[in-house]
C-alpha cells in the first residue's frame, strides 16, 4: 500500500517551519483543552457544594505518583496533575477507582453514640456531608452537572466563534477521484455542494462527516450548483468504503493564490524553476491574457495545453508581473503494464451514452491494440481535440461465460479538467468517461530505457516499490518519501498512483521495484527519465485553499449558528457511536495525542477554529461521560436510577464489581488509543 502521496508530503513540510509561532498554538491548544476539563469538573464541583458534599480534592489532570501542582484551600486541594487524560473531583464518600471504592465508603460513615449516651455504640451512619448521604435527585444533579456544562459551554464557545468570525471551507469541488462514487455521478470540477441533506450552504468539514456517517445503502441527498448552470443539480450519493472510512471521492476546493506556509511551488517543478520566480502569496490572476477567476479556469487551461508554455500574469504586493512556466515532461520507467477492465463508467458520458459498462474490456482502439495504458488518456484527449471520434472494439462476458465483441464508435469529449489516481484507484480517460485499472505484469518493455538497462521484460510482474532519495539528501521530505512503500497486485490496483507520484519526486530519488519472473524474484533501481511527446498537465504550483467567511451580524444570529453547531456536534457523537465498529473502524478512534495534535492545528488556523475545536470536543465528552458504562458519569446515573426506582441502593459489592470491569475497560481503551496515537497499531484509514 501507499504510505503516502508525494504531493502530501509536501504539505506536511510545512509543520516544521515556524517553531516560534506552532509554540503559540500548542500552549492555547492547551489552555483550550485543559479549560474543557476544568468546566466538566467545575460542573461537578459546584452543584455537590451547593448540595453540602465534602470536596477533598478538584483536579485537572491526575496526580499519579504524587507530581503535581497544588494549593489547599479551605476543606479542598486545588490542583494540577501531571498526566493530562481528564480530571476530578474528589468527594467523600465516592470514589470512581474500584480500589479505593470500599475504603471511601467506609469513610462516609460515621460511629454514633448508643440510646443510653454512656458508651459508643456499634451503630454507623453517613456522615451528613458525604456524598453517599445526599438524596437520589441531589446525587443525579451533581453527577449530571458536568456533562450539563459541557454542553453549556460548547454552546458559548460556538457563540463566541462566530461572533469573531470563522473561516472555513466552502464545498466547491477541485478535483474527482477516479472510479469513485463522486466520478460515477459526473460530479465536476468547480460544483458547489450548496445542500447536503438538511444542510444550507454546508462546509466542507459538513460533507466530509455526511458521507463519513452518511446512508450507505440510500445515499446521501446532495444539491450542486453547476457553473453556467441555472437550476439546481439534486442527487443521492452512496458512499463506498474500502478501507477505513467512507467517502466519495472530491477534493477539498483551491483557489488562485499559493501556498503561505510551504513553497510556492513543488522543487525542481516548471513553476519552481519560472524566472521571473514565483513567490508565496502571489496570486494568478490571467494565463496567456485569460483572465482566471478560479481554479476551474486554471485546471482548464493547463488540461488544454499540457504541452505548451503559458504566461501567467501574477499580482503581488498591488503590482502585477508576468512570468513564463514551460511543460512538464512526463516521467517514466519505460515499463509498459497490461490492460485491465474497466471498473467504472462515468454518468452522462461519452462511454455511458454508446452503451459501455464496468467488465467490459478494451481489445482495440481503431483496429489496433491499446498499447501503453498509461497514455492512453492522454491519445484520446488529442483525438478530442481534433474533433476525430474513435471506434472501440470491446470484449464482454455473457451471461453463461462465453464472451462476445462489440464495435462502439464514440464522439470523444473535450477535456477540460484533471484527474489524478490515487492509492488503490483505478486510471481514468476523461474524454471517453471510463476507467480501468493498470494491472502489475508487464506487457512491454521501452528500448533503451530504465526498465530496458535493469533487465526487466515483459510477462514480469512489479510486486513492490519503494522510493530512494538522493545519498546526500537529508530534506525531510527524503525522511517522508524514504518511507513510503507501494504494494501492487489485485488486492493493490497501484500503478497508477504510482505514476502519479513519480512526476513530482526530488531531483536524485530513484524507485527500486521488486520484480518477479517465472524463475527468481529480484529488485532493480531505476532512476526516472521524461517521456519525449507526453507530458503532465500541472506544473508543479501549489495553492492555498479557498476560504470564505461566515460571521454573526448580531446576537441572535450568533446564537443561531452556535445552537446548530452544538446539535449538530451532539448529532455527530451518537451517529459515530451508533457506527463504530461497523461503518466506522475502531481504528478511526484517537486519544490525548490525536486530540492534541487536533487541537493544534486549529490554533494555527485561528482562535475562532479552535473555539470551534472545542465546541465539538465538549459535545464528545458529554456524550461519552454520560454513556451507561460504570465509572463514568452514565454508570453512577444507572446506579441511581436503580435505586430511585428500588427505593434501595444498589449492593455495594456489586457496584464494586461493575467499577472494576468498567475501569478495565477503559483502561484498556485507553491503551489502545494511545496504541493507535503513537503508531503501534496502524489504523489503515
Amino acid at each position: 500500500m501507499i504510505g503516502m502521496s508525494v504531493e502530501s508530503a509536501w504539505v506536511l513540510l510545512a509543520a516544521s517551519s515556524g517553531v516560534l509561532s506552532w509554540t503559540w498554538f500548542i500552549i492555547q491548544a492547551a489552555l483550550g483543552l485543559g479549560f474543557v476539563i476544568f468546566v466538566h469538573e467545575l460542573g461537578h464541583f459546584l452543584v455537590a457544594k451547593a448540595c453540602g458534599v465534602q470536596c477533598d480534592k478538584f483536579y485537572v489532570g491526575f496526580d499519579v505518583g504524587g507530581y503535581k501542582l497544588s494549593r489547599q484551600w479551605g476543606e479542598t486541594e486545588y490542583g494540577i496533575g501531571i498526566l493530562p487524560l481528564g480530571g476530578y473531583v474528589k468527594m467523600l464518600g465516592q470514589d470512581d477507582n474500584p480500589a479505593n471504592a470500599a475504603r471511601e465508603m467506609e469513610r462516609a460513615k460515621q460511629e454514633v453514640a448508643a440510646d443510653d449516651g454512656d458508651s459508643a455504640g456499634d451503630a454507623y451512619e453517613l456522615n451528613p456531608r458525604s456524598y453517599l448521604a445526599k438524596s437520589v435527585p441531589q446525587r443525579m444533579a451533581i453527577i449530571s452537572a458536568g456533562v450539563v456544562m459541557n454542553m453549556i459551554f460548547a454552546f458559548i464557545f460556538a457563540v463566541v466563534a462566530y461572533s469573531m468570525g470563522v473561516n472555513y471551507l466552502p464545498c466547491v469541488v477541485s478535483e474527482v477521484v477516479p472510479g469513485s462514487p463522486a466520478w460515477r455521478a459526473n460530479i465536476q470540477v468547480g460544483d458547489e455542494i450548496v445542500k447536503i441533506d438538511d444542510i444550507r450552504k454546508p462546509r466542507f468539514r459538513d460533507l466530509k462527516t455526511n458521507i463519513t456517517l452518511g446512508d450507505m445503502e440510500n445515499g446521501v441527498p446532495i444539491e450542486i450548483h453547476r457553473p453556467g448552470q441555472q437550476d439546481l443539480i439534486s442527487m443521492a450519493i452512496k458512499p463506498e468504503q474500502r478501507t477505513g472510512l467512507a467517502t466519495v471521492g472530491i477534493i477539498s476546493p483551491r483557489s488562485l493564490r499559493l501556498a503561505k506556509s510551504i513553497p510556492p511551488a513543488i522543487a525542481n517543478s516548471p513553476a519552481a524553476l519560472a524566472e521571473p520566480a514565483f513567490e508565496s502569496g502571489d496570486l494568478l490572476v490571467a494565463a496567456d491574457g485569460q483572465p482566471l477567476k478560479s481554479y476551474r479556469d486554471l485546471i482548464g487551461l493547463l488540461a488544454a495545453q499540457p504541452d505548451q508554455p503559458i504566461e501567467f500574469q501574477v499580482e503581488r504586493d498591488g503590482a502585477e508581473t508576468t512570468t513564463r512556466v514551460e511543460p512538464k515532461p512526463m516521467k517514466r520507467l519505460g515499463l509498459v503494464m497490461l490492460t485491465g477492465k474497466i471498473t467504472a463508467v462515468q454518468s452522462d458520458s461519452p462511454a455511458a451514452k454508446a452503451g459501455l459498462e464496468p467488465g467490459d474490456f478494451i481489445e482495440l482502439v481503431d483496429g489496433e491494440p491499446i498499447q501503453d495504458p498509461v497514455t492512453f488518456p492522454e491519445r484520446l484527449r488529442r483525438l478530442a481535440v481534433a474533433g476525430e471520434p474513435v471506434t472501440l472494439t470491446i470484449r464482454r462476458e455473457g451471461k453463461e461465460g462465453a464472451s462476445q465483441q462489440h464495435d462502439f464508435t464514440i464522439e470523444l469529449r473535450p477535456v477540460a479538467w484533471t484527474e489524478n489516481s490515487m492509492a488503490g484507484t483505478p486510471l481514468s480517460v476523461p474524454a471517453l468517461g471510463i476507467a480501468y485499472h493498470v494491472l502489475n505484469r508487464v506487457h512491454a518493455v521501452v528500448p533503451g530505457s530504465p526498465a530496458a538497462e535493469a533487465g526487466i521484460t515483459a510477462k514480469d510482474v512489479v510486486t513492490k516499490a519503494r522510493f530512494l532519495p538522493a545519498k546526500d539528501d537529508e530534506s525531510k521530505m527524503a525522511q517522508l518519501l524514504a518511507k513510503s512503500e507501494i504494494e501492487f497486485g489485485e488486492a493493490h490496483p497501484n500503478w497508477p498512483a504510482l505514476m502519479n507520484n513519480l512526476q513530482w519526486l526530488p531531483e536524485g530519488c530513484q524507485v527500486e521495484l521488486t520484480v518477479e519472473s517465472s524463475t527468481k524474484q529480484r529488485t532493480v533501481k531505476l532512476v526516472p527519465r521524461d517521456a519525449p511527446g507526453w507530458f503532465v498537465p500541472e506544473r508543479g504550483f501549489q495553492l492555498e485553499p479557498v476560504t470564505a467567511l461566515r460571521q454573526a451580524e448580531g446576537v441572535g444570529e450568533a446564537i443561531g449558528f452556535a445552537w446548530q453547531e452544538t446539535k449538530n456536534a451532539l448529532m455527530m457523537v451518537f451517529q459515530f457511536l451508533q457506527k463504530l465498529g461497523t461503518q466506522i473502524p475502531l481504528t478511526a478512534l484517537g486519544g490525548p495525542v490525536t486530540i492534541a495534535q487536533a487541537a493544534g492545528l486549529s490554533a494555527a488556523q485561528g482562535v475562532p477554529e479552535l473555539l470551534l475545536f472545542l465546541t465539538v470536543l465538549s459535545a464528545n465528552l458529554a456524550v461519552v461521560n454520560f454513556l451507561p458504562i460504570p465509572v463514568l458519569d452514565g454508570g453512577h446515573m444507572v446506579f441511581l436510577l436503580y435505586e430511585g426506582i428500588m427505593r434501595r441502593p444498589v449492593s455495594e459489592k456489586v457496584v464494586i464489581a461493575l467499577q472494576t470491569v468498567g475501569f478495565l475497560f477503559i483502561v484498556g481503551l485507553m491503551l489502545f488509543v494511545l496504541a493507535l496515537d503513537v503508531g503501534l497499531i496502524p489504523r489503515g484509514l
